[in-house]
């Protein structure tokens, strides 16, 4: 499979905003272990992530009606449910929520600015496509379900910026194995955030 598992793509995103702290408030953020989310992984079937999302978006719509900011609160809900060992606040949960979406934003500017790098809309449709569109992952579908949305709608619309992210991320690579002198993809990960870091205040 080519394309990331669907969670562990959203807990990717914005994992690092819920390790970071800002001025005033310092959000730390405990992971599950790693044999608590192997079981998760194992076990769950579409009726468990289901019942999981199902919460998240009823909680999430007394948060916030901000459509872009919506989503990302969604996604840290999940996360938290799914993979996080600390209980958020409402207040943290929005919180995580504004930084992963700056990071975001900071993230794909770095590449268009610094690095020439973009993403056509055909690029990420045939991305999606030959990927996410053809997952029979039950957490995929469940999540689909949640939203009232087709798989289809889902890939190409709500997480449309996630696989825009990837799609710019494998021609990053290239070009960061230079700047960075590795071939080792964690160490590029690495070395990338930090530079999203320097931008983000």
């Amino acid at each position: 499979m080519k394309y990331i598992k669907y969670i562990m793509v959203c807990v990717m995103v914005f994992l690092l905003a819920g390790c970071q702290s800002n001025e005033h408030n310092q959000v730390e953020v405990k992971m599950k272990s790693e044999e608590e989310l192997k079981k998760i992984a194992n076990t769950y079937t579409y009726d468990d992530y289901k019942r999981v999302f199902d919460d998240v978006i009823s909680e999430a719509e007394g948060l916030e009606k901000n459509e872009k900011l919506n989503k990302w609160i969604i996604r840290i809900l999940a996360a938290e449910k799914l993979s996080y060992q600390t209980d958020l606040t409402e207040d943290q949960v929005v919180q995580l929520a504004e930084k992963a979406m700056k990071e975001d934003n900071v993230w794909k500017s770095i590449a268009q600015e610094e690095y020439g790098i973009s993403a056509t809309e055909k690029e990420v449709d045939t991305y999606i496509q030959t990927g996410p569109d053809t997952s029979d992952l039950p957490q995929h579908r469940a999540f689909a379900d949640a939203l009232a949305l087709s798989l289809k709608e889902l890939n190409h619309e709500f997480d449309y910026d996630i696989y825009e992210k990837e799609v710019m991320w494998l021609k990053l690579v290239p070009q960061l194995k230079k700047k960075y002198d590795s071939t080792d993809n964690n160490t590029l990960v690495e070395e990338y955030e930090e530079e999203v870091k320097k931008q983000v205040h």
